[in-house]
């Protein structure tokens, strides 16, 4: 793999080995095995140690066994000392050995001139030549390490021959005094296959000349740091990645490494603008490399082991005893034997679990090799057979093993066993779904409805009174996982099943379904349509509670197209029937809907209350995605009014909810807020991470009404930083997908076309075009304005006009726009919005002609957007108070407010502003800051200093996010630009600086 990837969780192993090597140095040599399965990491890890023992001055002898000369004796030793001897002279030579070169060229015969090699060796008695051959041999290492201290590593040693691990075990008692350290490896599974080995093993071990240290895989946490260090993957947006690629390697490194290389041969993941990208793999395939050394593990079975094998991988990958006994026909003894035969090779792992003895594959990789290599026609058979032996084994406790059953029936794609597929599918996919599992319980029910259609099966001939039809639960599934158009396809045919049947109540659930899939499409005219079907077919069904949920969806979709009274209205009519009935799951729906209205017509306290009432009910009554929604709105309304402490809360509920719910929409939905407060922290690089990320999967999950704000906010943020092409694409995109390319005539999406507005007045704005800044951001007002959603004004769009209008001197807009500003912003208390409002009194003051009023409420408003904090506009306005500190005459002051911005706009990467704010200060003529910002940890903001000790103390970003009460994916961002800054790629090397700069 081209991508060398770190070294990681083998800290202890290498202090272990570096104090090995500081006793040998001082005299007291020793040896010491190094024992694991096949890429484990254990050559890496001894080749690292004589990496550090090199550049300490030692001399390196490295040998390694091989199977085909395990006839060959001496073969390891002659491997790893003879470049070491050829490179003595015959002085050297002769000196060192005391007159036993005879000796050493018996051992190694290629050392001896080429006439000399057919008479070279030893003469005399064979049993007292052997001695002497090892004692001269052991007394050479020890002079020749007296003056340089050797490392020798011995490879393999359960291919060695028996001669070596003879000379082996002499040596290593002589080593007490010697500067000599012996590094020795072998694969433990093939350890009992030499006698020699385990012999000589258990001598040193028991005379205390050696010891055994057992080298097992990474743990989760060190897969997570490869994968954080080798990539700087992002513990948010790999983290379903890195418990898939745990879970299909166990750790294991060579499986590891060979998994990702092949991903990144195969393009899956990839190197864009310096971050690694492609982590939403679902899937991992087994790599040729992987599949070959298990193919040779497996080889060396019994046919008896073998067999039972391949039994156990048609099962799964894990098996209990029971299991086993009952779909196997051998005899007890004989299974006890062969399980033994398995766990030998590591094939097998034994454990006990609820009192049950059970067997787990070492790696998943090894049942899917075997698995692989039972063909098709074998496969279904054994998948009948266990199918058949477990139903029988489990009785009336089949349905707790839906899943099991399913596989095998499934997988047996046997016409008579097709009724028990589909029975034990649906039975697996309604268990899933109540564990919130979407993914798992959408596959089930989708390959269950693909049987029964097949096989013209009926679907829903077991299913209970209280269960909804099969169409109508993958339906729900594929929605909660944002298939919308998949979902819709469902329900209409649901839809036809139920209006064939004259079920009004089941109309009236899919006309709400239908509905809701509508409205988060940005279909909102069509939500309605289906909304008031849904109310009619309610009514005739007499069923009220489910015609107040469709009035509570009327009431939302009214509200996003900017008819907050019509919402308002049905909203409390929903209300007042779910006070009247006592039932909690309704009122915390209309408290709910309630809250987001309220939220954008700029009643915030309205909006906390029903949004505290929305959360205590929905806890109450266990609606984790009504809490979810609660926690998003009231995360978003401390945004929108500067609260950046009821933000970051509401944030982390709102983040915990859609973990627990699986939901990648809900995940979507919580990044959005997530790149706002990033970017309002000063941290573009993070928001624009998160912003192309959540770009990609709202395309994928077909967001149309969270996709033209994504792009909106990404496109202003490149803007900022001067990429001026590319953000005129993100808002021209954002402009055609919002509709307000249509114009605003008749009901339109208020929050998809008045950001669009607001986009596309920030970009005229950077150009330039100051005047249709000011149409456009008028026009967005406008439709604002029509729906009473005033926070949308006060948030960016009233600022942008603001300055536009000042840009141009039109004084009678820029004070009416201040004078808005104020009022509304008073009314939502939003700081936000004073700030700018100040800022609009004072260049207004300015201009006018008031510069000392107008300077001071300057300084006031770009402070106060610090506080926020709002970074990037204060920094923008402390250019402008530069700017008119200068005209006054104070230029010491303007350049300390010129470099104060300077310094923002460097870390922001704001090459625009950057610019203006480098001319200025030339034009009072001093010598502008390097365009870096602060160099090294001069550079670090105090949260960011924060974050890199806690680093260095290895924590990891969940915790610091717990210890600094911010989310772990700000922490996320922060290190992003933290790496940046201190120009480091991993947090090992960052943990490096935080030494040697004593931070």
């Amino acid at each position: 793999m081209a991508h060398t990837l770190p070294l990681v969780g083998r800290s202890d192993e290498i202090a272990m080995l570096q104090r090995l090597l500081d006793d040998a140095s001082e005299g007291r040599g020793s040896a010491i095995f190094v024992a694991g399965e096949g890429g484990v990491g254990k050559t890496r890890l001894v080749t690292t140690i004589a990496g550090t023992a090199a550049e300490q001055g030692w001399t390196i002898a490295l040998g390694r066994a091989y199977p085909v000369e395990a006839g060959v004796p001496y073969a390891l030793f002659s491997d790893a000392m003879t470049p070491l001897l050829r490179s003595l002279d015959q002085s050297a030579l002769t000196l060192l050995t005391r007159g036993g070169a005879d000796e050493l060229a018996a051992l190694f015969p290629g050392l001896a001139p080429a006439d000399d090699r057919s008479r070279s060796g030893a003469r005399g008695d064979p049993s007292e030549i052997k001695t002497r051959l090892l004692w001269n041999f052991a007394q050479f290492l020890g002079r020749y390490a007296a003056k340089k201290p050797l490392l020798l590593v011995l490879e393999n040693l359960q291919w060695a021959d028996s001669a070596s691990l003879e000379l082996l075990h002499f040596v290593a008692r002589q080593l007490g005094s010697m500067r000599v350290a012996v590094v020795c490896t072998y694969n433990d599974l093939e350890r009992d296959q030499s006698p020699s080995l385990r012999t000589i093993e258990s001598s040193l071990v028991s005379l205390g000349a050696a010891r055994v240290h057992p080298l097992g895989p990474l743990t989760r946490a060190g897969t997570d740091t490869l994968l954080r260090e080798g990539f700087g993957a992002d513990a948010g947006a790999a983290r379903e990645f890195a418990a898939l690629l745990y879970g299909w390697t166990r750790g294991n490194p060579f499986f590891l490494e060979e998994v990702l290389g092949a991903l990144i041969d195969a393009g899956t993941l990839y190197q864009r603008d310096g971050a690694w990208h492609g982590w939403e793999v679902e899937t991992l395939a087994l790599p040729a490399s992987i599949r070959d050394a298990l193919r040779a593990r497996v080889s060396r079975l019994s046919p008896e082991a073998r067999a039972l094998a391949d039994i156990a991988a048609v099962i799964g990958t894990r098996a209990s005893y029971d299991a086993l006994r009952c779909v196997t026909t051998v005899e007890r003894s004989e299974l006890l034997a062969v399980l033994d035969e398995l766990r030998g090779a590591n094939v097998l792992i034994e454990s006990e679990s609820a009192a049950a003895v059970v067997y787990d594959f070492a790696h998943p990789m090894v049942r899917d090799a075997l698995y692989g290599e039972l063909g098709l026609a074998r496969a279904r058979q054994l998948h009948a057979t266990v199918g058949e032996s477990l139903e029988r084994y489990y009785g009336q406790r089949a349905l707790d093993h839906a899943d099991e059953l399913a596989f095998h029936f499934a997988r047996a794609n046997a016409a008579d066993l097709t009724p028990k597929a589909i029975r034990y599918l649906v039975a697996a996919g309604r268990s899933a779904l109540k564990k919130h599992a979407n993914r798992e319980g959408a596959n089930y029910l989708s390959a269950a409805l693909e049987l029964a259609d097949r096989s013209g099966t009926d679907a829903d001939r077991d299913r209970a009174g209280g269960d909804p039809p099969l169409v109508d639960q993958l339906a729900r599934a594929r929605q909660r996982l944002g298939e919308y158009d998949a979902a819709l396809a469902l329900w209409v045919r649901a839809l036809s099943d139920a209006v064939t049947a004259d079920d009004q109540l089941r109309i009236a659930a899919i006309e709400r379904r239908m509905g809701l899939a509508s409205y988060w499409r940005g279909r909102h005219q069509e939500a309605l349509t289906h909304y008031e079907r849904g109310i009619a077919a309610a009514g005739r069904a007499g069923d009220v509670v489910l015609a107040a949920r469709l009035l509570i969806a009327t009431g939302v979709t009214y509200v996003e197209l900017g008819r907050p009274a019509d919402g308002e209205r049905e909203m409390q009519r929903a209300l007042t029937v779910a006070e009247s009935r006592k039932d909690s799951p309704l009122m915390a729906r209309a408290h709910r809907a309630l809250l987001l209205l309220h939220l954008w017509t700029g009643s915030p306290e309205r909006a906390r209350e029903h949004g505290a009432h929305a959360i205590e009910l929905s806890r109450e009554s266990d609606q984790l995605t009504v809490e979810w929604s609660a926690h998003w709105a009231l995360a978003l309304l401390g945004g929108l009014t500067g609260n950046a402490d009821e933000t970051q809360r509401h944030l982390r509920e709102s983040e915990r909810l859609a973990d627990q719910l699986h939901s990648p929409v809900l995940r979507l939905w919580s990044a959005e807020i997530e790149i706002e407060v990033a970017s309002a922290q000063g941290d573009w690089s993070g928001a624009l991470a998160i912003a192309e990320r959540s770009v990609a999967l709202a395309r994928v999950l077909g967001q149309r009404a969270l996709l033209p704000r994504l792009l909106v906010w990404s496109g202003i943020l490149y803007l900022g930083r001067g990429e001026m092409e590319r953000g005129r694409a993100s808002i021209d995109q954002a402009w055609d997908l919002s509709g307000a390319s249509r114009g605003a005539s008749g009901h339109v999406d208020v929050h998809t076309v008045v950001p669009a507005h607001t986009g596309r007045a920030t970009y005229h704005l950077a150009v330039g075009e100051y005047a249709e800044a000011m149409r456009v951001g008028r026009a967005g007002l406008a439709i604002a304005d029509r729906s009473g959603y005033v926070v949308w004004g006060i948030y960016r769009l009233l600022p942008v006009i603001a300055e536009a209008s000042l840009r141009i001197n039109d004084l009678a807009s820029a004070r009416w726009v201040g004078e808005r500003l104020r009022r509304d912003s008073e009314r939502v208390g939003h700081p936000l919005g004073l700030a700018w409002a100040d800022a609009c009194d004072a260049l207004v003051a300015t201009l006018g002609g008031d510069a000392e009023r107008g300077v001071g409420v300057l300084r006031d408003a770009a402070s106060a957007l610090e506080a926020i904090p709002f970074v990037p506009d204060a920094a923008r306005l402390r250019r402008e108070l530069g700017f008119r500190l200068a005209e006054l005459g104070d230029r010491e002051g303007a350049l300390r407010e010129l470099r104060s911005a300077h310094d923002v706009f460097a870390k922001l990467g704001a090459a625009p502003d950057l610019a203006t704010a480098r001319e200025q200060i030339r034009e009072l003529g001093a010598r502008p800051p390097t365009r870096a910002s602060a160099p090294g940890a001069a550079g670090l903001t105090p949260r960011e200093v924060e974050i890199v000790r806690l680093v260095a103390e290895r924590k990891s970003n969940k915790e610091i996010g717990k210890a600094l009460d911010i989310s772990s994916r700000t922490v996320s961002t922060h290190l992003s630009n933290i790496f940046t800054k201190l120009e480091v790629t991993t947090r090992g090397e960052l943990t490096d600086y935080v030494r040697e700069h004593r931070l």
